[in-house]
């Protein structure tokens, strides 16, 4: 991001949230610095993004922006709006996300609740459990929807869920229930295999 960005940038956060210039100037700082760090995460690599093909598509996204304010409100010293912020975005984030499942056609896997909650069956999951947890993978995909793969940009992110097969859905869902349950390591090894099938 070039300086007269960032001057523009900073300049509109003090407009429109009143906050101190040099809140705003810090809050850029951090958000950069965060969403830079995430630019080196292996995910990244492979999704085929340099670091800064990532930070290019990151800049654009609601979550960047949303992340800014908060992080501009936070050093201003209104915690709470920053709290409230942070949280209506993510209300926002979660219901474009039910929004694009809601979408998604009965004939595939996650379009079908028959299917999701025999998925769960087998994996020793309750119906409601399942469905907690279909709504926590949908939101993690929403989440990282906008740095995909250069070869899936053009697709909706319902399109995105109608691809998933249900061998990929019982693999989401054994690793998300393992990582609710705090089974780190059984995750992990969940999500190590999975990357070595994909790859």
């Amino acid at each position: 991001m070039d300086t007269i960005e960032s001057q523009i940038l900073c300049a509109s956060l003090v407009s429109r949230l009143g906050v101190h210039p040099a809140a705003a100037e810090s809050a850029l700082l951090a958000t950069l610095e965060h969403f830079h760090t995430q630019s080196h995460i292996p995910a990244v690599a492979r999704a085929g993004l340099t670091p800064d093909e990532y930070m290019e598509a990151a800049v654009l996204t609601p979550r960047f922006k949303a992340t800014l304010m908060a992080s501009a409100l936070m050093a201003d010293g209104r915690e709470a709006d920053a709290r409230l912020s942070w949280a209506a975005h993510m209300q926002r984030e979660m219901s474009a996300a039910q929004h694009a499942h809601q979408a998604v056609p009965p004939t595939a896997p996650m379009g079908n609740p028959d299917t999701i909650h025999c998925i769960g069956r087998q994996l020793g999951l309750g119906d409601e459990q399942t469905d907690q947890l279909v709504a926590d993978i949908v939101l993690m995909l929403a989440t990282g929807y906008p740095f995909r793969a250069q070869g899936q940009r053009h697709l909706s992110l319902a399109d995105i869920l109608a691809q998933i097969t249900e061998e990929d859905l019982a693999e989401l869902l054994l690793h998300a229930a393992r990582s609710a349950a705090a089974r780190t390591e059984e995750a992990a090894a969940v999500l190590r295999r999975t990357r070595r099938a994909g790859g």
